[in-house]
């Protein structure tokens, strides 16, 4: 993992604000809006190579970028959006779209989702405005969800006392990082829980 991370800069030749990519003490690239699309340019190093980065680092940082530059509530994920808008709380459109696709219900009615459906569920979140605040896996059996040492994690604990945007992407991209890391348990399903910008959480 590198030190790359993002962090807000001076205008030099583009009009409006601009955010560095920085790693240790170095810049190695600029996030700008040119009209309503954001372009990112990285710089080679001093050898005249280019920078080689992890590419979940580099997303972590762009997405950081873009919450400090774009307008709140806009998403770079709005083609997934639902097309049609309504007035209903994200998490009830969110509901709308997955509640049926739950592999398993427990006792509070809590949804227990395949790995593909929480992959998709996570993208959404993302276009709705909500986070994903704790995700753990468990192993269906028999009709049973039996949790599995070791996946369980909380990015709203990791994200605490962030801005709102940049909250909002770090806990989403870790949450894509962690099923990344755990798609090849076999019997997989996921338990999620989201918030929204109000603070308040939802079990999904």
């Amino acid at each position: 993992m590198s030190d790359l991370r993002a962090r807000e800069g001076s205008s030099g030749e583009w009009d409006g604000p601009v955010v560095e990519l920085v790693e240790e003490s170095r810049v190695v690239g600029v996030v700008y809006l040119d009209g309503a699309t954001l372009f990112t340019e990285l710089s080679p190093d001093a050898d005249g190579d280019p920078w080689a980065f992890e590419v979940a680092d580099l997303q972590t940082a762009l997405d950081s970028a873009a919450a400090m530059l774009l307008p709140e509530g806009t998403s770079l994920l709005a083609e997934d959006a639902i097309d049609e808008p309504d007035t209903n709380h994200p998490v009830d459109r969110l509901a709308t779209e997955f509640d049926d696709l739950a592999a398993h219900r427990g006792d509070e009615d809590e949804g227990f989702y395949p790995l593909g459906t929480a992959v998709r569920i996570v993208r959404q979140c993302e276009a709705l405005g909500l986070a994903v605040v704790s995700l753990e896996g468990f192993r269906l059996d028999d009709g049973w969800a039996n949790p599995i040492a070791g996946m369980s994690v909380d990015p709203g604990k990791a994200h605490d006392g962030e801005p709102w945007p940049i909250f909002l992407a770090g806990c989403n991209v870790q949450a894509a990082a962690v099923m990344e890391r755990w798609a090849r348990e076999p019997k997989l399903v996921l338990a999620l829980e989201v918030a929204d910008s109000d603070g308040d959480r939802y079990v999904l």
